[in-house]
């Protein structure tokens, strides 16, 4: 990427952080570009109007720079904030999910084809409560990345047990990134 470039994409905000006093670390699964880092300076100001458009879970069109070695994020706006309406504690449950495997599995600054659109039908399945479509976007994304799915999740999967098929995507995660998922611990 070449210095001082501007680029639009559109994006998934999957973790953010604050840095100093009034800035944000954001980390956005874009569509272009796989998963960047971005600093958004003063997110957190009262006058700033990115700060709510950068929430985890939404989705949005973000214009960046690169520059000095670093991603900028200068202008921002919402196309879908998925916690517009009232959800129920396993939606969020499962967006967070989402966006801890996203954050843990997919490679920073790394375009993987296909990757950003399953996310996105991942949190789409998630508010309209399509169990179904969540957990076939999950096995979707590992067999992307290159995990593959074992056997008894297909088998699982094939007999409609969502709940155990749910169950053994979570350990196999976890088995992949070699330790417990935080995200399961927040509503048990």
């Amino acid at each position: 990427m070449v210095n001082n470039q501007y680029f639009n994409t559109k994006a998934i905000v999957i973790k953010r952080r604050v840095y100093r006093e009034s800035d944000l670390i954001v980390t956005l699964l874009t569509e272009n570009f796989g998963k960047i880092v971005a600093i958004a300076k003063s997110a957190k100001s009262i006058r700033s109007s990115r700060g709510s458009s950068l929430q985890l879970g939404n989705t949005i069109f973000v214009q960046l720079y690169h520059k000095n070695n670093f991603y900028w994020i200068s202008e921002t706006r919402i196309i879908d904030h998925l916690l517009k309406n009232n959800k129920k504690l396993v939606q969020l449950n499962l967006l967070f999910l989402v966006l801890e495997i996203a954050d843990y599995l997919v490679a920073d600054n790394q375009q993987i084809d296909g990757i950003y659109q399953q996310f996105l039908s991942m949190i789409t399945s998630i508010e309209s409560n399509n169990f179904y479509s969540f957990i076939k976007h999950e096995m979707d994304i590992l067999e992307i990345l290159g995990f593959g799915v074992p056997p008894e999740i297909y088998l699982s999967f094939s007999q409609k047990n969502y709940s155990e098929t749910q169950s053994l995507l979570k350990k196999y995660f976890e088995s992949i990134l070699e330790k417990k998922l935080s995200s399961s611990e927040l509503f048990n």
